[in-house]
């Protein structure tokens, strides 16, 4: 018997450590919204199927590591960020028969950015690790912010020499980076997903890099955030994980599927417990 409710679900792989359904399910709630949401584990050979299904169904939902730039390709109706980004996180059904998707990582990020004190993005120098779909995002959230120049390091080379091929240099200043010449910059975003398991090594030893603030886009249980955002802090850098662009870009997935207001504060509240973390007062 097929639960009650429009269907929505978070697919990757992994998706255990997601707290999507717990945020997502918070604001349904609150806004009397009839659907429901899960995770799926999906292999890459079945990621077309699953959101076809989903959307077949007149819900949607989120894709998270490792398909982001697999379900950019993927959408009929892709947005100006899914185009620009090469990279997808959210789609739904589009009324045609098809599917629509947006990139909303991009201001989720932005939203995330916002929120760290003293820190502004027009003019910055960024340092960004990783090359996959969380990449592609972060590089147009600084092309939009108006940085003057990202800094790629990816463990495969060939990789930020695409996505740098892919969005080219018109307005914004991409450059390889060094790890034997990194110097000082503005911030330091990890967006590749190295953190997510307590085995992980550190998506980058700060002792050889400068810079004032730091984000991570993994998120962690822990109240003082991932071991990476630890170490940032400890160097005396403002830094925060990535919980707060979690729930950023869920509000703006809300408004994709439903064109309403979400409440964020719900959201982040169930992510937190969700998390074991202290919700504040």
């Amino acid at each position: 018997m097929r639960a009650p409710g429009l269907p929505f679900a978070v697919l990757g792989d992994p998706v255990a450590h997601s707290v999507s359904p717990q945020m997502y399910r918070a604001a349904f709630a609150e806004m009397g919204i009839e659907a429901r949401y899960d995770r799926r584990r999906v292999g890459e050979p079945d990621l077309a199927g699953a959101m076809k299904a989903l959307c077949s169904e007149g819900g949607g939902g989120n894709v998270t590591l490792p398909h982001k730039q697999m379900a950019a390709g993927l959408i009929d109706a892709p947005t100006e960020a899914v185009v620009r980004s090469g990279a997808c996180n959210c789609f739904w059904a589009d009324g045609a028969g098809g599917i629509a998707g947006d990139n909303t990582d991009v201001e989720g990020l932005l939203a995330a950015l916002a929120r760290l004190p003293g820190f502004g993005m027009s003019g910055a120098r960024v340092l960004v690790l990783g090359a996959g779909g969380a990449a592609r995002a972060a590089v147009l959230a600084c092309e939009r912010g108006a940085a003057q120049s990202v800094w790629l390091h990816n463990r495969t080379r060939s990789r930020a020499e695409k996505l740098m091929q892919d969005f080219g240099t018109e307005g914004l200043q991409l450059r390889l980076a060094e790890l034997e010449k990194l110097g000082e910059f503005d911030l330091l975003i990890n967006a590749t997903s190295l953190g997510l398991r307590s085995a992980d090594e550190l998506p980058l030893d700060l002792s050889g890099v400068s810079a004032g603030f730091a984000l991570d886009l993994v998120y962690g249980t822990g109240e003082e955030g991932t071991p990476w955002i630890r170490q940032a802090r400890a160097r005396g850098m403002i830094a925060a994980d990535g919980l707060t662009m979690l729930v950023q870009q869920a509000v703006l997935s809300v408004r994709c599927w439903f064109g309403r207001q979400a409440p964020e504060a719900s959201m982040m509240r169930a992510a937190l417990q969700a998390l074991g973390r202290r919700c504040p007062d």
